[in-house]
């Protein structure tokens, strides 16, 4: 009775005594759909595969065949094809990197040629121990997201090997580090390059140590990966190489910082390697005080209405923005009495400070005198004027000496 019920619900075939899914007939004693099929009996019952469904079967497993026999025949031809290249794999490789380059410096020059004229693109000269002079340099992907993007220069070279930009946060010290890194790979590789003018040594390796965060996979702190990124900096720099380096010290205390600052900066000016550091630190800039060697320049902001005005443009000589992180702090929502008294703690600070650098920077200004008389004698010795202009140069330079001698 049960198995009447269930075949009547499923749909069952006359010649069947139990459900058959396939028939849709289950009251007509002769079934025209389960003519033709194939019947079997299992475990005592019978069932019938309709012809309509053996069809079927046949053409998937005729599809499976052929798919698995182009399978087949595709890994055979493959494998043939691996042991004819085999022997040619390195020429293909190194087509392949020549091709890639190729196109890159095509792109380059079509962008080149695209560009405006007010935003060209120059060919740069090499020296091979000459300085590096970049004369209004921009940065290659920056300036074509920013239409105002400011150019900004540099200089680097024997007589003046490091450069220290200062500025506040926000003022286009990291941007200008990446963009001075960008132009001297693309002069390098071939490109033409985003400035007005540019002499350039070539270098053999460029170190960077740009940018803040932690390791949690090797368990190092901001300051750990800070640490072991310029340990390594130091431990295989060249007097070819240029550093660029980026609030080096930041991400421990201010006194542990800057004296870190300081001593890497005297460190990597007895290698003669070429640096570009930017800081914050305004004490960095007494080096060149001491150091005749060192530029010291600063991105120009402006303070209006106590708030800051940010020109990104690079100037000569330290610059001092009066309390720009408390400036930052107020604008940011920081309570006024919170402030205020931070403002009155930076003051005595401040004093404090400024009192003990200029009696350490006085005794050295003799010495700096004569450093820079010798800074520029090797700016002449590469220079490539005439020996009427050098010989007058050199008199000048004299006279100039003297002067100060007596003042």
């Amino acid at each position: 009775m049960g198995g009447e019920k269930f075949g009547k619900r499923r749909g069952t075939c006359p010649l069947l005594p139990i459900a058959n899914p396939i028939c849709p007939n289950s009251s007509t004693a002769s079934c025209e759909g389960c003519k033709g099929g194939r019947e079997s009996e299992i475990r005592g019952r019978r069932e019938r595969l309709t012809a309509d469904l053996l069809k079927k079967e046949e053409e998937v497993t005729l599809t499976s065949a052929i798919g698995l026999t182009t399978t087949i025949l595709i890994e055979i031809h493959m494998r043939g094809l691996i042991d004819v290249i085999r022997e040619d794999v390195s020429i293909l490789t190194l087509l392949a990197e020549v091709l890639c380059l190729l196109d890159m410096i095509v792109n380059s020059f079509a962008h080149t040629i695209s560009t405006k004229p007010v935003d060209r693109y120059t060919r740069p000269e090499f020296t091979d121990n000459g300085p590096v002079a970049i004369d209004a340099g921009r940065h290659p992907i920056l300036e074509s997201v920013h239409n105002n993007f400011v150019p900004n220069n540099l200089f680097l070279s024997e007589a003046s090997n490091m450069v220290i930009v200062m500025g506040p946060n926000m003022s286009g010290k990291s941007t200008y580090l990446q963009q001075v890194c960008l132009i001297i790979i693309l002069a390098q590789i071939g490109c033409y390059i985003p400035a007005r003018f540019a002499s350039l040594r070539t270098v053999d390796r460029i170190f960077t140590r740009i940018g803040t965060g932690d390791n949690v996979e090797y368990n190092s702190s901001t300051f750990m990966t800070e640490m072991k990124e310029t340990a390594f900096l130091m431990q295989n720099v060249s007097s070819k190489s240029l550093i660029v380096m980026d609030e080096l010290g930041r991400a421990t205390s201010s006194s542990d910082g800057f004296a870190i600052a300081w001593s890497c900066c005297e460190h990597l000016l007895s290698l003669k390697a070429y640096t570009v550091f930017a800081t914050h630190m305004e004490g960095i800039s007494e080096m060149a005080t001491i150091y005749p060697n060192v530029k010291i320049l600063h991105f120009d902001v402006e303070l209006k209405n106590n708030r800051l005005d940010f020109k990104f443009h690079l100037k000569d000589g330290p610059h001092h923005v009066p309390h720009y992180g408390l400036l930052l702090a107020g604008i940011a929502g920081l309570p006024s009495s919170v402030v205020e008294t931070a403002r009155g703690i930076t003051a005595k600070i401040s004093e404090e400070d400024a009192k003990r650098m200029h009696v350490n920077c006085e005794k050295y200004r003799s010495v700096q005198m004569a450093y820079q008389v010798a800074q520029k004698l090797i700016c002449l010795k590469y220079s490539n004027q005439s020996e009427d202009y050098i010989r007058q140069t050199l008199q000048n330079l004299q006279e100039s000496y003297k002067m100060d001698k007596l003042n």
